[in-house]
């Protein structure tokens, strides 16, 4: 048995001090000489109803734990959706059947999503800026239809990007996860070419706010960094929004022919050693199974102290019956003494008012 105050402590010893004030003033009237023969009884039974109710506010609890399930793991994907990721070099591209990379990014999302149907998922964008686009969510459906409507950035809005663009939001995420859930697992999905468009930029303002890849490796259990993109690389069309299979290859500006993206596999390497997670690169062709980065052993995760999660169970409702008999009982004296009142208040019967002036 414990105490665990239900408005914190400073409130409730507050309570307790107005508690011993009221009863100090309310003994000076019931305890003095010649008092009525019962208000000692109301006094004590003041103090039993004051002490009963500064110890609810106390909360005597007992402390408890429940197991923790599969549903507690959270997963956080964060997902590049820069003009790079629409390079055709995913399966052999487009003339061999293939596509771009976001197409085997969709698969692999959902892979990932369907390899664990109870977690909560979170999505974080990343393009010029990095968004959270779904916050942490049971809702399947949600996460299905984000994949499913999962494009490149409009070519136009583009003004370069870098994986460290995402770090600062994906940091405070997964620190305010910890901070509120520390008993939950936490994977965390990078889906990347890697390639850095905005002349370090990103790492800059990372560095700016004393945040490294290195300091979320305590606040992640598990993940991937999955690569995307062959050594050759790969040509994008433009994306204007409307959807058009037809638009005009992304230029090279120094060059005026279409322009190649080649990924930073060197960068990826290094996030996932960071993490302290596993890089997989992705071409759709030879890939190893999804089941080699969706295979995370949660149990393995869970058992480091956290498959139990502790909670105080309130044992308030036996003194709440307590309360309610002394409060009943004190009603009941209120209405007695309030009736004795007025038959000692009522003029006796057959009595008549004195006329004025007196007798004639």
């Amino acid at each position: 048995m414990s105490l665990v105050p239900l408005f914190g402590w400073p409130l409730t010893i507050l309570a307790a001090l107005v508690v011993v004030a009221a009863l100090a003033v309310s003994a000076r009237w019931l305890l003095r000489d010649g008092a009525d023969p019962g208000a000692r009884t109301t006094w004590w039974r003041r103090v039993a109803l004051g002490a009963v109710m500064v110890l609810i506010l106390a909360g005597p609890s007992l402390a408890a734990t429940e197991a923790v399930a599969v549903s507690n793991v959270e997963i956080y994907l964060v997902v590049d959706r820069t003009g790079s990721m629409a390079a055709e070099d995913w399966a052999g591209g487009p003339d061999a059947g293939g596509g771009t990379r976001l197409d085997g990014v969709r698969a692999d999302l959902t892979a990932i999503r369907e390899a664990y149907p109870d977690a909560r998922f979170s999505v974080i964008a990343l393009d010029s800026t990095a968004a959270r686009e779904l916050p942490l969510t049971r809702d399947v459906n949600a996460v299905d239809a984000w994949i499913g409507a999962l494009q490149q950035e409009i070519t136009g809005r583009s003004h370069g990007s870098s994986l460290e663009r995402a770090l600062p939001l994906l940091a405070q995420t997964l620190v305010a996860a910890a901070d509120s859930s520390p008993e939950d697992a936490r994977l965390v999905y990078i889906l990347s070419d890697g390639e850095a468009t905005d002349d370090g930029a990103g790492a800059d303002e990372a560095a700016a706010a004393g945040i490294s890849w290195e300091q979320l490796a305590e606040v992640v259990d598990g993940g991937a960094v999955l690569g995307y993109g062959t050594e050759s690389g790969g040509s994008m069309r433009a994306f204007d929004g409307s959807g058009s299979d037809n638009a005009d290859y992304i230029t090279d500006p120094e060059t005026g022919e279409a322009a190649v993206s080649v990924p930073d596999t060197a960068e990826l390497q290094s996030v996932a050693d960071a993490l302290g997670i596993t890089y997989l690169q992705r071409t759709g062709s030879d890939d190893d199974p999804t089941s080699a980065f969706t295979d995370q052993d949660v149990e393995q995760v869970l058992s480091d102290g956290r498959e139990r999660s502790r909670y105080s169970h309130y044992m308030i409702w036996p003194l709440g019956v307590i309360a309610a008999g002394l409060l009943i009982w004190e009603g009941v004296a209120l209405i007695r003494a309030d009736r004795a009142l007025q038959d000692l208040t009522r003029p006796a019967v057959g009595t008549r008012p004195s006329q004025a002036g007196g007798p004639r």
